[in-house]
């Protein structure tokens, strides 16, 4: 599916859409593609981080296109959930070889698969209603297509996420970063079960914007 060409994307709308969509869906490939090497795991990481700022340039083409609809806060809300698993997979990120199975250990397994299943959009995380948001945005500017491809992107990126969660555990995350850690899985959760707050926010956010 990822091997699906530009040209075939039938892509419509004005040019500056078209632009926005196709350089996300570009970006949204390579990514994903780069970030398929086992044994990799920040590595992996990096990419699909990339892939999921892909996805709101997806989300800013649909915005683009059709301005009535939900594009705009899609883009915003797959921002957010992008930004707070890039932040939780940096505070969690191995530094040591630190193999203690004390509490710390346990909140950085956490915080590490919690990352991933953010980047990947699965719930419970607020990444969920991002790409499911995305999606939605494609749809109604009427980019099946792209759509196809978002949904195919996230499935791959399952692939880097199990090696990831399975491979050996981060580093003991202590003091400070041990209060960050907790604090972004608290966010991640409470913006991934009860979304209204994020999406009443981006959507006011998007009211302002031109």
């Amino acid at each position: 599916m990822m091997n699906l060409s530009l040209a075939q994307l039938s892509i419509r709308g004005d040019g500056g859409a078209s632009a926005r969509a196709i350089g996300g869906a570009v970006v949204l490939v390579a990514a994903t593609l780069l970030a398929l090497r086992p044994r990799a795991t920040a590595h992996s990481f990096a990419w699909i981080f990339v892939a999921g700022a892909a996805y709101s340039i997806l989300a800013l083409g649909a915005a683009w296109r059709g301005p009535g609809g939900d594009g705009l806060q899609a883009a915003l809300v797959q921002l957010v959930s992008v930004l707070l698993a890039g932040a939780l997979g940096a505070a969690v990120r191995s530094r040591s070889q630190d193999a203690s199975d004390s509490p710390s250990s346990s909140l950085a397994l956490v915080g590490r698969a919690l990352a991933w299943l953010t980047l990947v959009g699965l719930p419970p995380t607020v990444g969920f209603h991002g790409k499911i948001l995305v999606y939605r945005a494609l749809l109604a500017a009427r980019w099946e297509e792209l759509t196809v491809l978002a949904m195919a992107g996230s499935a791959i990126a399952l692939l880097p996420a199990l090696w990831a969660i399975r491979s050996p555990g981060p580093a003991v995350v202590r003091g400070p970063r041990a209060l960050v850690t907790v604090a972004l899985i608290v966010s991640i959760l409470v913006l991934g079960l009860h979304p209204e707050a994020v999406l009443s926010l981006t959507r006011q956010l998007a009211a302002l914007l031109p």
